[in-house]
């Protein structure tokens, strides 16, 4: 009884502590936020045949020494969206601008191909490309909405980040609306082979090397790491400098997180700089750079791992009010076989069966690239399937027909049933509703990390992992789990077939690492992770594996979906990837 007290406190004093982290990263965030800006708006515009997508943050404060307000648009860089970096959308709001974060297209919740032409009204095609003219479209729009009272029109600039650069470069030359721009580690010179097409596709007449000069764009700030190897220093920073004279910010020393992302305040600093320089004649009148962005980083580190923790926690506690009918796990008889004998056997099935499925996926990956990290699986559930079938017809031959056969309608109609017990339903359906109540609490408000659907076409297209969620589950719970029979410890199972899997899904990103350009695919990635630990506690709760498959599966696909239309835009450039 003492011992029964102890771990029901112990829970208890879990669930307490993890609503508690919870409670203070989202209180700090919100504190951070109403510091910056008031509110953002989701808008959108049309643009040659695509949606493109924005957020438009809105700053808390006025200017003491003008009425109207600055606007910067920041542009993010390949396989990213709007709404994962903050820093200018924090820092600049904090110190009176308006922010656009802007998905151009093929990223994000926008439509589109990256490599789409322009069409006029008329629907003519220009042989400008479309991606080009995103943000300059985006500003129609932006300039039909009431806030556009309150922002200076003389004060719009642009950042870029990377291939965001490269979209600041195009539509700045463009467009003479945008008066100030900074490109961070922007690209700026490349051959027409990186993007899988040729050197006379007219996309390759606009690149920034063909179309910035002395005097356009205007007010330009390179700022570039003398170490990026992702975007070549001397190709394309020294090929902006020459082509238009600009002031350039280079980064001599090594930077935490690399040299291509920039992660540094020297570079957020210089930044502001530049855009209080041209827009107010000043880099003081606006008072001092305070920047917090990476105590944004750490408080949104936080707050998702709270996420999961508060999950965890109140799982284990309402699973003692949900009645669980378990299915009897198979116990191996010591009279038949030592335990030694046993646990070897199961351990050399799981071995094999472990590196067999690790090859599967290495060969089709390395043959076929992407496309073979989402056919593998399918390959594996067959491959499943039928050593099922065999192992269960090669039963009933051994023992003469007693064996009974499980391809009758009523057994599979039993088999169906026992999946969708009431409490069986019900434990896993409220672990995951759990978890989108949290995130979603967080993210309406807050959109920097989170992810949502961008659209239900997407939502359906993201059934197509499906096949790679299901060989994780269907080996991991009716194989490894099941074979662990021999160990009586839940955790040390538990903990093998974890860190079996955390393993595999790392070797997974190694072997598919370009697919990480694309930053919702790597958090499909990890959301999977903190799904197959969900489930693992579910399993164990349950002992059914249809348990398993009812309701986890719409986390995965909800994140997948975000990057559904990312891989759409970037279909241009299979030979980047």
């Amino acid at each position: 009884m003492k011992i029964k007290n102890q771990k029901k406190k112990r829970k208890y004093l879990f669930l307490i502590i993890s609503l508690s982290l919870f409670i203070f990263s989202v209180s700090f965030l919100y504190y951070n936020r109403f510091n910056s800006y008031i509110n953002f708006k989701k808008i959108q515009c049309y643009s040659s045949g695509a949606t493109i997508s924005a957020n438009l943050f809105l700053p808390k404060d006025n200017l003491e020494f003008q009425g109207e307000h600055p606007l910067v648009f920041f542009v993010h860089g390949l396989g990213s969206q709007k709404d994962l970096d903050p820093r200018i959308p924090i820092e600049l709001t904090k110190r009176g601008f308006f922010v656009a974060s802007i998905d151009y297209r093929g990223s994000g919740e926008s439509t589109g191909g990256l490599l789409d032409m322009n069409y006029d009204e008329y629907h003519n095609r220009t042989n400008i490309p479309a991606i080009a003219q995103d943000c300059s479209k985006l500003l129609d729009k932006i300039e039909t909405l009431p806030e556009y009272s309150r922002i200076n029109s003389s004060q719009i600039g642009i950042v870029g980040h990377s291939f965001g650069g490269m979209v600041a470069l195009m539509n700045s030359a463009l467009d003479n609306r945008f008066k100030a721009i900074v490109t961070w580690a922007g690209l700026v010179n490349f051959s027409a082979s990186l993007f899988g097409i040729s050197e006379s596709h007219p996309f390759m007449n606009y690149i920034p090397a063909k179309i910035i000069n002395i005097t356009n764009p205007q007010n330009l700030l390179v700022i570039h790491s003398i170490f990026d190897t992702t975007v070549p220093y001397e190709k394309n920073a020294l090929v902006a400098k020459n082509l238009t004279n600009c002031s350039m910010v280079n980064i001599t020393h090594h930077i935490l997180g690399g040299p291509h992302f920039l992660l540094v305040d020297e570079v957020l600093v210089k930044t502001i700089n530049w855009f209080e320089q041209q827009f107010f004649n000043s880099i003081t009148i606006n008072g001092p750079i305070r920047a917090s962005y990476i105590r944004i980083y750490v408080l949104l580190f936080l707050t998702l791992f709270s996420i999961f923790l508060t999950t965890i926690a109140i799982m284990v506690t309402i699973s003692k009010y949900i009645v669980i009918e378990k299915e009897q796990p198979q116990i191996f008889e010591e009279n038949d076989k030592s335990r030694l004998k046993y646990g070897i056997k199961n351990f050399i099935i799981i071995f094999s069966s472990y590196i067999g499925i690790i090859m599967i996926w290495f060969f089709f990956i390395v043959q076929l690239g992407i496309p073979g990290l989402f056919l593998a699986p399918a390959i594996i559930i067959l491959i499943i399937l039928i050593l099922s079938c065999i192992k269960h017809f090669v039963g009933i031959k051994k023992t003469n027909g007693r064996t009974k056969h499980i391809f009758t309608k009523s057994n599979l109609i039993k088999i169906i049933k026992s999946y969708f017990k009431k409490n069986i339903v019900v434990y896993p359906l409220i672990s995951a509703a759990i978890f989108l109540i949290l995130y979603f609490s967080v993210s309406i408000s807050f959109p920097f990390g989170f992810f949502s659907p961008i659209n239900f076409i997407s939502f359906i297209l993201a059934y197509g992992i499906y096949p790679f969620y299901l060989v994780f589950e269907l080996y991991y719970r009716k194989i490894v789990y099941d074979k662990l029979d021999f160990i009586r410890s839940p955790l040390i199972k538990l903990i093998i077939v974890n860190a079996m899997g955390i393993f595999h899904m790392i070797f997974l990103m190694l072997l598919a690492y370009s697919l990480f350009l694309i930053v919702a695919f790597m958090a499909t990635f990890f959301i999977s992770l903190v799904v197959m630990l969900m489930n693992s506690l579910i399993y164990e709760k349950t002992k059914n594996f249809g348990s398993v498959l009812i309701s986890s599966f719409l986390i995965i696909q909800i994140f997948f979906c975000s990057a559904i239309t990312s891989l759409y835009g970037f279909g241009s450039l299979i030979n980047l990837l």
